[in-house]
């Protein structure tokens, strides 16, 4: 059986779906204007809604579902990239409510600390007195 290879597909490549962040942005848009778009539109709009790299050095997000309601939760640390003015606009050079929530993030971590090592001590109490096997079972000590 002869086979001839084509230089291009025989069949037509399926279009690859557009990005969920460019499918948000088009469906905000009066479909009037979404219908206008061009394809060469399409591909500028993906490139710029892409994700980035985050520029922080600690970059931490969590959704926690509550039943009736959810909590998003984010922690970003890095260098202050915003000037002066726009502090100040948005309040954040006072220095009341930026130690406040310094202390409050230290707080945080000595008592997950402090958290940890009662847990850590109260197993090991409870291997010494109590019953052991499961403790032994755990560490390989057995």
């Amino acid at each position: 059986m002869l086979q001839l290879a084509l230089p291009f597909p025989a069949s037509p490549a399926e279009p690859k779906p557009p990005p969920p962040e460019l499918r948000r942005f088009l469906g905000r848009l009066p479909p009037e204007l979404a219908s206008r778009l061009t394809p060469e539109e399409h591909a500028a709009f993906a490139a710029a809604l892409a994700p980035q790299r985050s520029p922080h050095w600690l970059d931490l997000k969590a959704s926690l579902p509550i039943p009736g309601f959810g909590i998003y939760i984010a922690l970003m640390v890095g260098r202050e990239r915003r000037n002066p003015e726009r502090l100040r606009q948005e309040g954040q050079r006072a220095l009341a409510p930026n130690l406040l929530v310094g202390c409050i993030l230290l707080a945080t971590v000595i008592a997950g600390w402090v958290a940890a090592m009662l847990l850590i001590k109260a197993l090991q109490m409870f291997a010494d007195h109590g019953n052991p096997a499961w403790w032994h079972a755990y560490t390989g000590a057995l």
